[in-house]
């Protein structure tokens, strides 16, 4: 039997969107908790977490695509995985705000400094290391009010740009002749 109550458009991309940052909650508390010790685990956990997000997104347009009937344009697959997106990465900054300010304050600090002593045991030169250090610079100023406005923005924007191509290559346009029996039904 088919279900014929009318669902909102938003109810799919609001679902998915609380999902994933659910999700998204869980894979960075691990990343925090169990792969800072080694710079490359954390940088691996990092792009894992970022791949599953990705297919999160996907998985939005397709559930889109699916509830538009099999057809549907960029703009109304793209609409929903927008508000996930919007939805994903404001969990993030919220996570991240509890997280490192009342759960973990040192987070950085112990990071910074697991990550120098991986270094030495590569032997590398202190120019290198510098090198590589010098990222943990730019982690205070990100970690600002204003810092994280401008992360959340450039989050949604390459998030975005992900989720363009996902609703490009989920779009399919009713055949006219679908069109024609349906006004004729009418």
């Amino acid at each position: 039997m088919t279900d014929l109550t009318p669902s909102s458009k938003y109810s799919i991309p609001l679902r998915l969107g609380l999902i994933t940052g659910l999700i998204y909650t869980v894979l960075l508390f691990f990343r925090y908790k169990y792969f800072a010790s080694n710079p490359v685990q954390f940088g691996l956990s990092a792009l894992v977490t970022y791949v599953i997000i990705l297919t999160m997104y996907l998985f939005t347009g397709i559930a889109r695509k699916k509830e538009l009937g099999g057809y549907g344009e960029s703009r109304e697959i793209f609409q929903s995985i927008f508000i996930v997106i919007l939805i994903t990465e404001l969990v993030f900054i919220l996570f991240n705000l509890i997280y490192l300010k009342y759960i973990d304050p040192a987070f950085w600090q112990n990071l910074k400094a697991t990550s120098l002593s991986y270094y030495q045991s590569l032997h590398m030169t202190g120019e290198q290391m510098e090198q590589r250090m010098k990222s943990f610079k730019d982690v205070n100023q990100q970690s600002t009010p204003m810092g994280l406005v401008k992360g959340y923005g450039f989050s949604v924007i390459i998030d975005s740009l992900f989720g363009l191509i996902f609703a490009s290559l989920l779009r399919k346009k009713k055949p006219a002749s679908l069109d024609v029996l349906e006004k004729t039904k009418s």
